[in-house]
């Protein structure tokens, strides 16, 4: 593509030098990535400057160089004249502007759902995804669980484990146009609204589903992470929104101008749509669904009082899209959740195995609440310390189960650069015995889950919580592959009478 790039106001360009017009071939902000007549941006963080890059990133072919720091991009205009350098007031803005500029808009073909919230994220994208895709309107999912056209998974390797980088994020964008969809159901993290990930995107639905305390290792105060989630709701057409949230429901739906949805699963409250009667059953749940007055019976293959809340807001978001009530109820029975979210495994010497992602406090609470609905005899819990989040929140994990469950193994995710043993103890902390004889650890997930199976027995219902992103553990910068199905199968398969401790990863 040839951009005159003074024509274009919202890449905010402060300075030109080189030439003020070329053609690019990709939009990116990885040196190691480029190739020829690429665009290389810029991008400091936490551990890297964008700029001690640009002289590989030329190397490779790149033919137009963008950063905030004049001192170094003029004095490299005059060594390679041949190139376009360009001084921008925001890395991150000019970054995804470009990236809707490089992808012709194509995100505008597309009705864009944007789902934020701490908690259900993915499930509500996923219960969004399949109901328009049951609906008729084919639609594409990224997120946590991967990027998921209305074809099936795409093979895209995410640099972020929730919502894309910009450039990624309207390639995904393109690749579900050309598949032919016609939605894009996204989550979008506190921290991809703050880095301007999903800058310059007028969302047509933007759903919110709970706020309570998480990433504030980036954010630093609750009050910062609420302000990142508010934000979503600058950049949409229509809200669906948590009547029952205490943590930011009210700010939304006083300052929200455009169309806007309600859900709540109290049958006293004035939500548009309400879930009540709630009832568990082995294959699912069955309830009492208001739509503005009108009531209907509900059955669905989904677990737990709150993924019927999450359930609400996509039945939200397809009003919003024009759907009747009566199209949405008669393709409720066939509702898909994502991978990792209350799946229950049934073929494992008569136990009950529950993977979920559950990995805060409140998640935590509310998945233990709803398994123990189900039948069993003892209930088995592994949590864990995630290394790469805020420390702060490990301890009130331990607080959640503690006296709630039968057996308890604390092991680590994504330990990163952190001493597993560390995050172990931040764990334990929150423990008033720490010592007491059914609390377990275990220095990585996958010795964690082995200690799990290795405690159960038949009828007894284990519940495998938090979890990887995209099939890995995050350890010293590297991504290790990880799957908990993989580990229950070889377990299952081999004799287990005695537990081979050396087997366990170190």
């Amino acid at each position: 593509m040839k951009i005159h790039f003074e024509q274009h106001e919202q890449l905010g360009i402060k300075g030109l030098w080189g030439q003020q017009q070329n053609t690019i071939s990709a939009v990116l902000y990885d040196s190691r990535k480029a190739i020829q007549n690429s665009a290389f941006v810029c991008i400091s963080g936490e551990n890297h400057d964008g700029h001690s890059f640009l002289e590989d990133a030329i190397k490779k072919g790149a033919t137009v160089l963008a950063g905030e720091n004049k001192a170094i991009l003029k004095p490299l205009s005059t060594k390679y004249p041949d190139r376009t350098f360009l001084l921008i007031e925001d890395a991150r803005v000019f970054l995804a502007h470009l990236s809707i500029l490089f992808y012709t808009n194509v995100h505008r073909k597309l009705l864009t759902v944007g789902i934020t919230g701490t908690n259900g994220k993915t499930t509500v994208a996923a219960y969004v995804t399949s109901l328009l895709n049951l609906l008729g309107s084919p639609a594409g999912l990224i997120g946590t669980t991967g990027i998921w056209s209305s074809k099936g998974n795409i093979d895209f390797e995410k640099t972020t484990p929730t919502t894309p980088e910009a450039p990624e994020l309207h390639e995904i964008f393109n690749n579900f146009h050309q598949c032919g969809d016609k939605v894009a159901a996204m989550e979008v993290s506190s921290i991809a609204i703050e880095q301007k990930r999903v800058e310059g995107i007028d969302f047509d639905i933007a759903i919110h589903t709970n706020l309570s305390p998480e990433h504030l290792e980036f954010h630093h105060t609750f009050e910062n992470y609420k302000k990142a989630k508010l934000k979503l709701f600058d950049q949409a057409k229509k809200a669906v929104v948590n009547y029952d949230d205490q943590g930011m429901a009210t700010e939304i739906i006083e300052s929200f101008q455009g169309p806007l949805l309600t859900y709540s699963l109290d049958k006293d409250s004035s939500a548009d749509v309400i879930g009540t009667n709630i009832k568990v059953s082995n294959d699912g749940t069955s309830f009492e669904l208001r739509v503005k007055g009108e009531l209907f019976i509900v059955h669905t293959p989904v677990f737990g009082n709150y993924n019927v809340a999450n359930l609400l807001a996509s039945i939200c978001t397809g009003l919003h899209l024009g759907f009747s009530i009566q199209n949405i109820l008669l393709v409720l029975p066939q509702i898909e959740g994502p991978e990792g979210r209350f799946e229950i495994l049934k073929d494992y010497g008569n136990r009950k195995i529950i993977l979920d992602y559950a990995h805060t406090p409140v998640a935590l609470k509310s998945l233990v609440t709803e398994a123990k609905k189900l039948t069993y005899n003892r209930l088995i819990v592994l949590i864990t310390g995630i290394g790469i989040r805020d420390k702060e929140k490990m301890p009130k994990m331990a607080e959640t189960v503690e006296g709630e469950v039968d057996e308890i193994i604390v092991a680590v995710d994504h330990p990163g650069f952190h001493d597993p043993k560390e995050i172990i103890g931040h764990v334990l902390d929150g423990f008033s015995n720490r010592y007491a004889s059914n609390i377990h650890t275990g220095q990585t997930r996958h010795e964690g889950v082995l200690t799990a199976l290795s405690l159960s027995e038949e009828n007894d219902l284990i519940l495998l919580t938090s979890g990887c992103i995209n099939g890995a553990q995050l350890v010293k910068g590297e991504k290790i592959p990880h799957s908990d199905k993989d580990i229950i199968k070889s377990y299952f398969e081999t004799d287990h009478s005695v537990y081979d401790w050396n087997y366990a990863e170190a």
